[in-house]
């Protein structure tokens, strides 16, 4: 059976003196243990984890830790991700995208902290359980968690002793508090949802563009004549559009373009760039800031944003996201900080191996493998790490040219 003894050499780097400063020694000895259980372990509950981790202590030790240790889960995650950014950054590397979204966890136990009656999207029924912020990174063709953010309800929010805010309210806390060089040319990315005054003032407060979808009854005003979105679309791509390929996450793709200036309701002066698809009949609408963009750069950047569709399926599959089984609201949190810790991770194992191949330095956009093939690759690095322990310490010549045989294969 695979088992956690110690830190991997590989790994040393991750786990940053400035994050080990955040930790009393116990709470380190945890933190680090939880993180590399995470991605090893198939499935995220306390007492999986647990059964990975040689020589721990009882699964309640470690479920404590998630509510009774001391430390800000949000700033370790953004220390995390800075070092990576760094560790990324090229002056051609282009823009970095904020991505934001978010997702659905149902539960079954009603006194869990912040559950609440929802609708599930995923499975089209209604249920009980959690609905959770989600915000990204994405540079250079590498995604990398900033944050997940438990949403509450009023009631909630009282009980916790938190104040209460709304999914966009949060979204624009998570652009406003996000602490990333002042080198990094930002775009932010959404969906319908949050298009709106409060999140496009953050991006202004920040200075940086952003690009959302519009709903299909949204109004944009040219000329002092009022435009439906749903109507103007299709009639401006039949008379005026032109065809453009442009390139996705994995492949791509021919798209039909048109664009047109105006003033939207609470958002000022926009351009919205009208789009279809090849073989398709929808349009977007999408709506940005930057008035000096071009229509093919607008759709080409909003291709991104689905970074962050496959962050949370990876997450949820690989990496057990939704997996926790505590009470309280404190133990949500950092279960969840803790499976953003993991997937950066996995990212730090791949940019390292990368770097040992001359992929980093030298290729503009990367291309990781994808998580389950760095849980596995995790898997050797840990087994190998136990390997070499047992062959430090065994006297045995035997077991030793056993184990080293083992070790070669």
């Amino acid at each position: 059976m695979l088992t956690i003894g110690r830190i991997p050499r590989k790994l040393k780097r991750f786990f940053t003196p400035a994050v080990r400063d955040q930790f009393g020694a116990p709470a380190y000895g945890h933190f680090w243990r939880l993180v590399l259980a995470f991605t090893v372990c198939h499935g995220g509950t306390v007492e999986r984890l647990t059964n990975v981790l040689r020589g721990a202590t009882h699964r309640t030790k470690h479920g404590e830790f998630l509510w009774k240790s001391f430390w800000d889960e949000s700033w370790v995650v953004q220390q995390i991700i800075l070092d990576t950014l760094q560790h990324l950054y090229r002056p051609d590397g282009g823009p970095c995208y904020f991505l934001i979204d978010e997702t659905q966890t149902l539960k079954r136990a009603k006194k869990m902290a912040g559950v609440t009656k929802l609708y599930h999207h995923a499975t089209g029924k209604y249920g009980t359980g959690h609905t959770m912020l989600k915000v990204c990174l994405y540079y250079r063709g590498v995604t990398m968690p900033l944050g997940t953010w438990l949403w509450l309800t009023p009631e909630a929010a009282t009980n916790e002793s938190l104040t209460f805010c709304k999914l966009t309210e949060l979204a624009a806390l998570s652009i406003r508090n996000a602490v990333l060089p002042a080198h990094l040319m930002v775009r932010v990315l959404f969906d319908a949802y949050y298009l709106c005054g409060v999140v496009t003032a953050a991006c202004r407060a920040r200075g940086w563009h952003y690009v959302g979808v519009a709903k299909s009854n949204r109004n944009l005003v040219i000329n002092g004549v009022k435009h439906r979105v749903d109507t103007l679309g299709p009639n401006l791509l039949r008379r005026h559009g032109q065809w453009c390929g442009l390139q996705g996450l994995r492949r791509r793709g021919s798209y039909r373009l048109a664009e047109r200036v105006g003033h939207m309701k609470k958002l000022g002066e926009v351009k919205v760039v009208f789009s279809r698809r090849r073989g398709e009949r929808k349009v977007v609408a999408l709506v940005t800031d930057d008035l000096g963009a071009t229509a093919k750069q607008v759709v080409g950047d909003y291709l991104k944003r689905w970074a962050i569709e496959l962050l949370i399926k990876d997450e949820k599959q690989h990496l057990g996201l939704g997996d926790y089984r505590v009470l309280r609201y404190q133990a949500v949190a950092r279960h969840l900080a803790l499976v953003d810790v993991a997937y950066a991770c996995l990212t730090h194992l791949a940019l390292t191996e990368s770097d040992a191949q001359g992929h980093s330095k030298h290729t503009r956009m990367l291309r990781l493998p994808p998580i389950s093939h760095l849980k596995t690759r995790m898997q050797q690095v840990v087994w190998q790490e136990g390997v070499k322990e047992v062959i430090r310490y065994a006297h045995e010549k035997p077991i030793i040219r056993r184990l080293e045989r083992l070790l070669a294969a």
